[in-house]
């Protein structure tokens, strides 16, 4: 019996030496994996001549806003969806070009609202995005500066209490829930 103890403890010190660790998934298959579709970047950039922040999930759009329109890429806002999966809304995305300002909002009340009464025009759907928390979604705060006309959305808590308490952002809540970048 002490030979089969022996036996036993031998193989698990074998196993254990010789197990190979597995990687953990990156970031956007852990996404595919909790929700069961593939995500993409939502890409943000930022205008500090038209005071604008801008999100897409278009690279050559992007491309376009820095080499031509004078934005500045800020990276990865979040991971979202490109076409509707259940349990997403569209997150419509709308420009004004008397306030040089891009604003997103998952309803399209306030969207037809800001169409018909602020001078914004509809720009489509940007991304599709969780309506509440799913999926490990996360939210994506919206902020707007009224001195200077420019909506700020961000995952990031410290980044969106340093935009209300120091530059003039009042907080609008969750715009909608994300992947986390």
């Amino acid at each position: 019996m002490k030979s089969f103890f022996a036996l036993v403890a031998a193989s698990a010190f074998f196993l254990q030496a010789h197990a190979h660790p597995v990687a953990a998934p990156a970031i956007e298959d852990r996404a595919t994996a909790a929700c069961g579709s593939s995500t993409v970047a939502l890409l943000r950039a930022y205008s500090s001549s038209a005071t604008d922040h801008f999100y897409t999930t278009n690279a050559v759009e992007l491309e376009n806003a820095v080499n031509n329109l004078n934005y500045r890429s800020e990276g990865d806002a979040a991971q979202v969806f490109s076409t509707q999966v259940s349990g997403t809304v569209p997150l419509y995305r709308l420009y004004s070009s008397i306030g040089g300002d891009h604003f997103y909002t998952t309803s399209a009340s306030e969207r037809d609202n800001a169409i018909a009464e602020d001078a914004y025009r509809d720009e489509g759907v940007a991304a599709y995005v969780y309506p509440s928390s799913q999926c490990g979604a996360v939210p994506l705060y919206r902020m707007d500066n009224p001195a200077v006309t420019d909506h700020f959305y961000t995952t990031n808590v410290a980044e969106r209490n340093n935009a209300i308490a120091n530059l003039g952002y009042v907080d609008e809540g969750i715009a909608a829930y994300v992947i986390a970048a």
